[in-house]
């Protein structure tokens, strides 16, 4: 993967948000890109650019609020292959621990 991003959606409004981050994330599942939820974001992993960009924009688009606050963060390197597990198992090597999975 040449990159990864976090999204971070965040539907304004008082009561549990969590079927409008459903919805989200099933429209994350229509694009081929490879995501894990967290309890504050997602990140995302996709060969291309422009796939997150694009699934981005429907996870957004598929909140139904009056007011929605979504954050993205792309780091985009085209000459790297990299995954989001590789990032962990270095922190963790440079800990001297086992990487995790």
């Amino acid at each position: 993967m040449t990159a990864i991003a976090r999204l971070e959606i965040i539907p304004v409004r008082e009561e549990q948000m969590s079927d409008q981050i459903a919805a989200a994330i099933d429209a994350l599942d229509q694009f081929d890109i490879s995501y894990e939820l967290t309890p504050m974001d997602t990140v995302i992993e996709a060969d291309d650019v422009s796939e997150i960009f694009d699934a981005a924009a429907a996870a957004h688009e598929a909140i139904d609020e009056d007011r929605i606050i979504t954050s993205l963060e792309i780091d985009h390197q085209p000459d790297r292959e990299q995954h989001t597990a590789d990032r962990v198992a270095a922190v963790e090597h440079e800990l001297g621990r086992m990487p995790q999975g």
